[in-house]
């Protein structure tokens, strides 16, 4: 599928456009199975952030790789995110590059006015037909889907099929409660959002969708670009219905997402995305290709991680919240609804960002970030008995083996950046008996960078039982667990740094493209054995 968009801030910095331009990693293949990600490499700002020339050339290096990746060498990225970051940079380029950016931007309908070959030929003989969007077509050339029409109303039956579909989309989204994309005029022959079918899947792209010009204010429409039949040929790994279903789902979610905030964070824009198309069409699981550069495979990145695909794997921090918190609404659970309606932009630009308006919204639950973050790095461990398809989901790695015997003590130190965690085993080095307890004491740092841990004891029947540790102001506290039992296999003690403080506008991947002031926080671990003076059942 596509995927999109960076966050952008509220003033216009091409350089920080740029700091986020990596936040999707190319979907540019055909779909298939998840395979083993390269490490991303560390976010850093753009060239010369905050100076003049280094905005127009982070600006100029934009335009350049839309232009690559809309000419069929995607290069690592994904086409609505650079068409997303162009259209925000576009009033940083140079004059004489100002027309370039426009063509880059053209619908598909503007035909020769895209010079990179989106736009429909001049023999395609394009048409519309509206419902609660406008779904535009070619009769010719080799953007024209299958023209079968078996009920001989005009409309080919796949046409049909994609309005169906995108108007099931369009409904489940108004009953949950989210807004309506914003009107884009007259565009495309009157307001409503259009979708454009063009033969994009032989460049690799599922689709794409992008604003029209550069957005003046947080709520700005958008038009959206699918493939033209999602043939096996391209996209082998589902049916072409199912890829047309999840890419819709997707695609027209990021249109409803620029109804609030056209600015947010890419993380948030692609996790919630990705975190949807699953909500609507559940069976297909393309998502679960992201899972391998996720919290769930890589517990040590941070859950705003906007680098790479790791912007799509976040999604499982969304599931999580959603099977904890299920209330729902018109099909869709709320709580992330109501995420987006705690980020949207205003006119004054003073709305929160991504990961405030998370944290602002757990809060309203009762789920105060720290423990729930903790709670799902822990349940990140066991995700075949913490989700409900998580049989199927990888398992978070472990930092650390301990072993401890009788009257013994161990000790541990590692760093954590923040929104990540780091898990270690303690193992019975000998037996102990039923008498015998594990004393956990943990020194995360100050409680301001909203350090957590929560101790899990694993039976062998399989059970689970989690314990939160208890931290003071210096973020050091302690808890103990049974353990010597031969029923206990063992225990984990999950740490997180779970900090949201940045300072914003730097040109990094994560919430508000700020540079993080809590990472690398020291995280001290210190576990021993004990044996109770009176043993109770």
């Amino acid at each position: 599928m596509e995927i999109l968009v960076p966050a952008r801030p509220r003033t216009r910095t091409a350089a920080v456009v740029l700091g986020a331009l990596a936040v999707a990693a190319s979907l540019l293949t055909a779909p298939g199975p998840a395979v083993a990600a390269p490490a991303a490499t560390d976010p850093t700002p753009g060239p010369a952030a905050g100076t003049e020339g280094g905005t127009e050339a982070a600006a100029v290096e934009v335009l350049e790789e839309a232009r690559d990746v809309l000419s069929g060498d995607p290069q690592g990225r994904d086409a609505t995110i650079v068409l997303h970051d162009l259209a925000l940079a576009a009033g940083d380029l140079p004059e004489d590059r100002f027309g370039e950016a426009d063509r880059i931007l053209a619908r598909p309908t503007d035909g020769p006015r895209d010079p990179l070959g989106n736009g429909y030929g001049p023999n395609a003989d394009p048409t519309s037909t509206c419902g609660v969007v406008c779904v535009h077509w070619a009769r010719a050339t080799g953007d024209a889907p299958d023209l079968a029409d078996g009920d001989g109303d005009g409309i080919p039956d796949h046409v049909e099929t994609v309005l169906a579909t995108l108007t099931s989309i369009h409904d489940t989204y108004v009953r949950a409660g989210y807004r309506t994309p914003v009107a884009d005029g007259n565009r495309g022959g009157n307001a409503k959002t259009d979708i454009y079918l063009a033969d994009i899947g032989s460049d690799g792209l599922y689709g794409y969708c992008a604003p029209d010009d550069e957005p003046t204010r947080p709520a700005a429409p958008a038009y959206c670009v699918l493939d033209d039949d999602y043939s096996r040929a391209e996209f082998p790994a589902n049916t072409p219905l199912e890829n047309l279903q999840v890419t819709a789902a997707h695609e027209y979610f990021h249109a409803v997402q620029y109804a609030y905030d056209i600015f947010e964070d890419g993380w948030f824009l692609e996790s919630t995305a990705a975190w949807v198309e699953d909500e609507l069409y559940d069976g297909v699981n393309d998502n679960r290709q992201y899972l391998r550069q996720s919290p769930l495979a890589q517990p040590s990145r941070s859950i705003d991680d906007g680098s790479g695909i790791r912007v799509y794997g976040s999604w499982i921090f969304f599931r999580y919240l959603t099977e904890r918190s299920p209330a729902a609404q018109g099909g869709l659970p709320t709580i992330v609804r109501d995420m987006w309606r705690k980020a949207a932009g205003n006119a004054r630009r003073t709305d929160p960002h991504s990961m405030r308006a998370v944290a602002a919204v757990l809060a309203a639950r009762k789920m105060k970030l720290p423990r729930t973050v903790a709670r799902f790095a822990a349940a990140n461990r066991r995700p075949a008995t913490a989700y409900d398809e998580g049989a199927s989901y990888p398992v978070a790695a472990l930092a650390g083996v301990l072993r401890v015997g009788r009257r013994d003590t161990r000790r541990t130190t590692t760093r954590i950046d923040h929104l990540s965690s780091s898990t270690v085993r303690v193992q019975r080095r000998g037996s102990m008996g039923k008498a015998w307890r594990l004393r956990v004491a943990v020194d995360l740092g100050p409680k301001v960078a909203s350090p957590a841990a929560v101790v899990t004891v694993r039976t062998k029947s399989g059970r689970f039982q989690t314990r939160l540790v208890r931290l003071g102001r210096s973020g050091r506290g302690g808890v103990t667990v049974p353990f010597g039992s031969r029923a206990i296999r063992y225990a984990e003690v999950t740490m997180v740094n779970a900090s949201r403080r940045f300072d914003c506008f730097q040109g990094s991947y994560f919430s508000c493209q700020g540079a993080p002031r809590d990472d690398n926080q020291r995280a001290r671990l210190t576990v021993s054995t004990k044996k109770a003076t009176r043993y109770s059942r």
